[in-house]
C-alpha cells in the first residue's frame, strides 16, 4: 500500500479510539472528600468513690537527731562508721579530755582550801563570841570576825558550784547515744577542733520506725486529713507495701506552692532503711476532690496551650491552661477547657464543661484539632493510611 494511504488510515485508527475512550467514559465527578481520621476514644465515667492521687516520697526514720558536744575541743574518738549500731548509752565520740581534767583538779584544790579558810574563820568567830560574852573583846571586833565567816562560807560555796561545773564539763567529753539506732552520717573526724553545739554523728533510732516524706499541690490540700490512711510502695524491696497514716500536713508551702506531707509507715517491711524512695498511693476525699464537678479522664487525654493561647487567661500555671477534645454524636471535635484538679499514673481529675458519657480523644490529641471529623478505633470499619 502506498505510504499516504497508510498514514491517512492510521490517523483515522487514531480518532475512532479516542472517540471510543471519550464517549464512554462516565464524565469525571468532584474529588472524593478525605476519609475520617482515625482516633482512640474514652468515655467519661463519673467519679464516685475515693479518687487516688500517686506521688514520690522518701523514707525517713521516725526519730532522728544530730549530736553535737556541749563544749568545745579536739575531737579525740569517733569509732563508728556510717550504718553501724549502738545501744542507748554507748560513748559515740570522745573529745580529748585532758585540759578539762586538769581544770576539774584546779577547782577541787580551790574547795579544799576554800573549807579550809571556812574552818579557820568558824574557829575565830567562836573565840571571838567567847571573849564577847565575858567582856573581853568589843562588839566591832566580834561583828568584823561574823563577816568574815560569812565571806568564808560564800567563797566555800562558788569553790563548790566551780567544781561541780568542772566536772560537768569532763563528763561532757563524752557523747553518749540517746536511744538504739545507728549512724547516718558523720560530720567530723578524729583529731579535728569541733565548737560547741557542732554536729558531729547524726543519727536515726528504730524505737519510733519509719516516715515518708513527700509534697501535694495546693489543691490537694482540703482533700486530706490527718490521721487518714493511705498506702506506701517500695521499689527497692521488690514493691513491698504498706499502709501509711498521715501524720503532718504542712501549713507553709515549699516551692512551687506544694506543701510537705509526712506518713508514719504502719507495718515497714524487712529490709527498709532511710533514704529509699517510695511511691505514695493518697487516697483523697471525693467531696474534696470529685463532689464539685471533677471528673477522672486518662493522662493521654490532655492537650496544654502556651501562656495566653487557647480560652484561659494567663492565671495560674500550665494546669489552668488544658483542654481536652469531645467526640460530638456527629463525630466532630470540639475543644473543651478543663482545670486540672490532681494528676496520678495514667489518670487526671478534671473539672471543665464535661458530662458523664460524653467521648473524649483518649490519645494523640496533638494530632488533630477541633472541627476535625473523626472516626472511632473500634467502631465500625477501619481506614489505614
Amino acid at each position: 500500500m502506498p505510504l499516504p494511504r497508510r498514514l491517512s488510515a492510521l490517523c483515522v485508527l487514531l480518532a475512532g479510539l479516542s472517540w471510543l475512550v471519550t464517549g464512554c467514559s462516565p464524565e469525571a465527578g468532584p474529588p472524593a472528600e478525605p476519609p475520617p481520621i482515625v482516633v482512640d476514644s474514652h468515655v467519661i465515667e463519673a467519679g464516685n468513690g475515693a479518687a487516688i492521687t500517686r506521688l514520690s516520697g522518701r523514707i525517713t526514720a521516725a526519730e532522728r537527731t544530730a549530736l553535737s558536744f556541749e563544749i568545745p575541743g579536739e575531737l579525740d574518738r569517733l569509732p563508728l562508721e556510717v550504718g553501724e549500731r549502738f545501744a542507748a548509752g554507748e560513748v559515740l565520740a570522745e573529745l580529748d579530755a585532758a585540759r578539762y581534767r586538769l581544770v576539774a583538779d584546779q577547782r577541787r584544790a580551790e574547795r579544799q582550801e576554800a573549807e579550809a579558810v571556812l574552818r579557820e574563820k568558824r574557829e575565830d568567830y567562836r573565840r571571838q563570841a567567847s571573849l564577847a560574852d565575858k567582856g573581853y573583846v568589843s562588839q566591832t571586833r566580834l561583828d568584823a570576825a561574823r563577816a568574815a565567816l560569812g565571806t568564808a562560807e560564800s567563797r566555800l560555796a562558788s569553790a563548790r558550784a566551780a567544781l561541780a561545773l568542772a566536772e560537768r564539763d569532763l563528763t561532757l567529753t563524752r557523747l553518749a547515744a540517746p536511744f538504739d539506732g545507728s549512724v547516718s552520717r558523720r560530720r567530723a573526724e578524729p583529731a579535728e577542733r569541733v565548737a560547741a553545739g557542732q554536729p558531729v554523728l547524726e543519727v536515726i533510732s528504730d524505737r519510733e520506725g519509719f516516715e515518708v516524706e513527700t509534697s501535694v499541690p495546693e489543691t490537694l490540700v482540703d482533700a486530706l486529713a490527718p490521721g487518714s490512711t493511705h498506702r506506701v510502695l517500695l521499689p527497692a524491696l521488690g514493691n513491698a507495701e504498706s499502709a501509711a497514716t498521715l501524720r503532718h500536713l504542712g501549713t507553709q508551702p515549699r516551692s512551687s506552692n506544694d506543701y510537705p506531707v509526712i506518713l508514719g509507715v504502719d507495718a515497714p517491711p524487712p529490709g527498709l532503711r532511710s533514704g529509699m524512695t517510695a511511691r505514695v498511693e493518697l487516697s483523697l476525699d471525693p467531696r474534696a476532690t470529685e463532689g464539685d464537678g471533677a471528673l477522672p479522664v486518662p493522662m493521654t487525654a490532655l492537650g496544654f496551650d502556651r501562656e495566653g493561647d487557647g480560652e484561659e487567661s494567663g492565671e495560674g500555671d500550665g494546669l489552668r491552661h488544658a483542654h481536652v477534645l469531645r467526640i460530638t454524636a456527629e463525630g466532630i471535635l470540639e475543644r473543651v477547657a478543663v482545670e486540672v484538679v490532681s494528676l496520678g499514673e495514667g489518670r487526671a481529675s478534671v473539672r471543665g464543661a464535661l458530662a458523664p458519657g460524653e467521648r473524649i480523644v483518649a490519645r494523640g490529641v496533638e494530632f488533630v484539632r477541633p472541627g476535625q471529623t473523626v472516626s472511632l478505633l473500634g467502631h465500625g470499619p477501619e481506614r489505614y493510611h
